[in-house]
């Protein structure tokens, strides 16, 4: 549970789009990693005002109090790292803490978290209308590291408008063998391409994301589900979704559940659109959009 220069770059981009840091919350306390001469370099290109934060105690506040914070909480399991909110994300908040903070950050958290669905809610729970939750979160190559590896689609699901929720952007990184971080590009939504985006590559791979609440609603009134399978259950064209049906049901007789989704991506960078990366391996060009560094 860290924070990283291409982190602290994530934040930089936020404050660029009017997020509002005003109270933040870091899910477990975290520790600062970044360099003086990167944090220097994106205050020059960004805002010439602010200063380098005095890293004291080798732990992240002094990041967030620079972005404009009055209130910098963290939350963890236990008090080894002093966070000041202990509290089990595996369990439902208490009432004191729903809509509390303007910004709330999991860089590094909820893949330890079994309880998932519970956890996620917790966070939605913790932000006030009109603030933020971001997240970044290993999706490859990380196997190990904690319970899980996430998707993008998980999260376009849980951040949508029926949970409260606009996703403003999502992103996707590497780190090479030497820990630097690659480029960065935009992840499209699986609902609005109208096909799984799907990545294969052979480096630790991190997706960083942050969405808005728009307003309080019941969290999951109805579950999430993958949206090309949503697509499937309601289409109209019955006989075209029977023939479907039944070649799908003749490829799952024939090829070994583990190696569909692996056809699936080799048959998806065969395409036409697609381009190779160094560090993210083969793209759609539909799925993935190189960032635009003049952006930040």
């Amino acid at each position: 549970m860290a924070l990283t220069n291409n982190d602290i770059r994530l934040l930089f981009y936020m404050k660029q789009k009017g997020v509002s840091f005003d109270s933040t919350l870091m899910l477990g306390r975290l520790k600062y990693y970044g360099t003086a001469d990167y944090i220097k370099n994106l205050i020059s290109k960004v805002n010439n005002t602010l200063s380098l934060p005095e890293i004291t105690d080798g732990y992240s506040e002094p990041v967030f109090k620079m972005l404009g914070s009055h209130q910098v909480d963290s939350m963890d399991f236990s008090d080894y790292e002093k966070a000041n909110i202990i509290h089990d994300l595996n369990f439902p908040i208490q009432d004191s803490l729903k809509q509390k903070y303007s910004f709330v950050i999991d860089s590094g958290t909820l893949e330890h978290v079994f309880n998932f669905p519970v956890a996620i809610s917790n966070c939605m729970k913790l932000v006030k209308t009109g603030g933020h939750f971001a997240g970044i979160t290993p999706v490859n190559n990380l196997m190990g590291h904690g319970f899980y590896q996430f998707s993008p689609e998980l999260f376009y699901r849980i951040f949508s408008e029926e949970n409260g929720f606009r996703m403003c952007k999502m992103l996707i990184t590497a780190t090479n063998t030497e820990g630097e971080f690659s480029d960065w590009y935009e992840v499209s939504d699986p609902k609005t391409v109208k096909n799984r985006v799907i990545m294969v590559n052979h480096l630790p791979t991190y997706l960083m994301y942050y969405a808005e609440k728009i307003a309080e609603v019941e969290h999951f009134k109805m579950m999430p589900q993958q949206s090309d399978y949503v697509d499937a259950w309601t289409a109209t064209d019955t006989k075209s979704n029977a023939t479907v049906s039944l070649k799908t049901r003749m490829l799952q007789f024939l090829i070994p559940e583990k190696m569909r989704d692996v056809i699936y991506a080799v048959r998806t960078t065969l395409n036409s659109g697609h381009y190779k990366t160094k560090d993210l391996g083969a793209l759609n060009d539909k799925h993935f959009k190189k960032f635009d560094d003049s952006e930040i």
